[in-house]
Formats: structure tokens, sequence, C-alpha cells
């Protein structure tokens, strides 16, 4: 599915996600103003309206509060008593994408400066700290729509949670950062907690609000984890050999950066001993020339990590869609959405 389908096969949603979202930063509006100028940035929000091509080039697809959407859609028929909760769960992960930024020393996100470079570190900081406060007002909004006071307690336990979860996931990938060996297995405990964890916890309350049944709960539970770590390793085969006009990221910034994604650990694990003692050489230096890019890249595609990559993004889709356990039309969006994730090309 393209970009493009995309967008047309979900407006509905989306645009209602997107009115959820600036109703819940309204709220709020008589925040410090510079707060809001930079949150407003990060989701577009500075854009003026007639430039709608801008603005859905660097509003981010929304794909969380869109799969906790779907899923209620799927389970109940209907998705808007879930927006309060997708939209607290989509100011969460902008606000990890802002701190990973800063730690990741990233210069652009979607195709523009990311708010560190433009604002500065400690100010990117404050602003994702804020988004993380807004989350949890946002996902006050429950309550005005009749939600069960113990299903919105349990949304905000699994949103916390979510966050611990992320956490864990970014230390384990800073520490991946200066280990000498790191197994792919490591790797994949590591993007289960730092990308699978959102991903989980937006199928879960989606079904958590729409339905009591605990083993419906669970099954979707399991799905969007599982999915959540197809999206990221595919997200890895992207930061290697994507478009960078389609990404909006340097195709060479992950291996510059010695990023340990899957398809580096792959090649580490499958690498004859003469490359492998070169990745590890690499690997050990402060920084990367550019003929140490090239050379890693060689041994990517000598180890056959481009396809392996691939193999393992769709064993853990497929995977996930077994979760589902039915096939019906209730489920034909989540499917194509699934089917975005892992194929898409940005």
């Amino acid at each position: 599915m393209a970009s493009a389908v995309y967008e047309q096969t979900f407006t509905p949603f989306l645009r209602e996600i997107e009115a959820e979202m600036r109703a819940a930063r309204q709220e709020q509006s008589e925040i410090a103003p510079i707060l809001w100028q930079v949150i407003d940035y990060q989701f577009g929000w500075d854009i003026p309206p007639e430039d709608s091509a801008r603005f859905r080039k660097v509003t981010g697809k929304k794909i969380r509060p869109l799969l906790m959407a779907l899923v209620a859609q799927a389970v109940r028929g209907d998705y808007r008593h879930v927006l309060p909760a997708g939209v607290a769960l989509e100011f969460v992960h902008n606000f990890t994408l802002i701190h990973d930024d800063v730690m990741d020393e990233s210069p652009e996100r979607r195709h523009r400066p990311a708010v560190w470079t433009r604002w500065g570190p400690y100010q990117a900081i404050n602003a994702g700290d804020g988004l993380y406060a807004l989350s949890f007002l946002a996902s006050t909004r429950l309550h005005r729509i009749g939600t069960p006071p113990a299903k919105t307690v349990r949304v905000v336990e699994w949103l916390a949670r979510a966050c611990l979860q992320t956490a864990e996931g970014q230390i384990l990938d800073m520490d991946f950062e200066t280990r000498d060996t790191v197994s792919t297995d490591d790797y994949i405990t590591m993007i289960a907690n730092k990308t699978g964890a959102l991903i989980e916890c937006a199928a879960g309350i989606g079904a958590l609000l729409s339905t009591d049944d605990e083993a419906l709960i669970a099954a979707y539970t399991d799905f969007g984890r599982r999915l959540g770590i197809a999206f990221q390793v595919r997200d890895d085969y992207l930061g290697i050999w994507g478009d960078k006009a389609q990404t909006g990221k340097s195709t060479t910034s992950d291996i510059r950066e010695k990023k340990k994604s899957y398809p580096v650990l792959a090649a580490f694990e499958r690498a004859v001993p003469a490359d492998r003692a070169s990745l590890q050489a690499i690997y050990r230096q402060e920084s990367l020339s550019d003929a140490d890019i090239a050379t890693v890249m060689d041994i990517l595609e000598r180890t056959g990590a481009p396809a392996l990559t691939d193999q393992i993004a769709r064993s853990y889709y497929d995977g996930a869609l077994e979760r589902l356990g039915w096939t019906g039309a209730d489920q034909e969006l989540i499917r194509q959405y699934a089917a975005f994730l892992v194929r898409r090309e940005y």
C-alpha cells in the first residue's frame, strides 16, 4: 500500500484522530506559548491550512491511534469511543520521538529540522516532557464520553506501562551501541519494548475499550506486539536500503551512528571471520568515514542481510495475522493496515 492509498483508505479515521488531537491541545492553550510553539511544530500545526500537501508530509502517519481505532471498529462496529486514548498514545509516541532525536543527534524528522536542531536540546526535552503530561490529560477525556471508570484506570495503567517498556527499550538500544556483542535475539527483545510496546498498547486498548472478553483482548494485544516487532524490523530495512525521498531520513545515518539494527547484527552473526573482524574494527571507532560505511554496506550484501531482514519482518507479520484468528469483513481494514506497516516504502 503506497502512502497515497494509505491516506485515502484511512482518511475518515485520520481526520477524527487529528480533530481529537487538536481539541485536547486546545483545552490546555493557557500553557506557556513557547511550549505550544514547539509542540505545534512537531505536529505540523504551524503550517497554514491551505498548504495541505506540506502538512501531510510533516504531520506523521498516526499509525498507533489508527490501529486502536481499527481494532475498536472490528470488535464493536465503532471507534469514536477510543479516540481520547488513541490521541494520548500519539502524544506519548511523539514525546519519545523528540527525546530520541536529542539522544541520537538526528538532525531531521519528517522531512524538516528536528525539534532539538531548531530550539536546542534543552527546550526539546522540555517539549517532550510537556507532551508526556499532555498525553495523560488527553486520556482523562474518556470519562466525558461515558467510559466506565474501571476501564479508564486500566487505560492509564496500560499507557504508563507502555512508557516504561519504551524507556527500557531505549536504554537497551543505547547500551547496545557500546557493547561488542549483541545477538539478534537481544535485539528482538529490545525492539519488542522500544517499538512494540506502543503498538501492542494501541491494539490492546482498542479491544479493552470495546469488549469485556479478556481472551479477545489478549489476542489483539499479542497481535499488536508481533506487528510492532515486524514494523521495526521493516524500519531497520528502510533505514539502510530505503529511499530518502520517501523516508525523509539519510540511508547512511543508522550506520554512521553505529546503530546495531537487525541487518547489522545479522551480518555480525553470519559474516565470515575476516568480514566479522572488519565489522568489529569499524564499530569500535569513535566515528565512521564514508569508506567505513561503504565497507559495512558491502558486508551486509555478502551476508544476505537484506533478504534475511525482510524474511524476519515477514515472519512476525505472519504470526501477528495468526492471532487475529479469523478472516472477516470486520478485520479487512486491520489486515490492510498491517500489510502497509510491513511492506511500506517510507
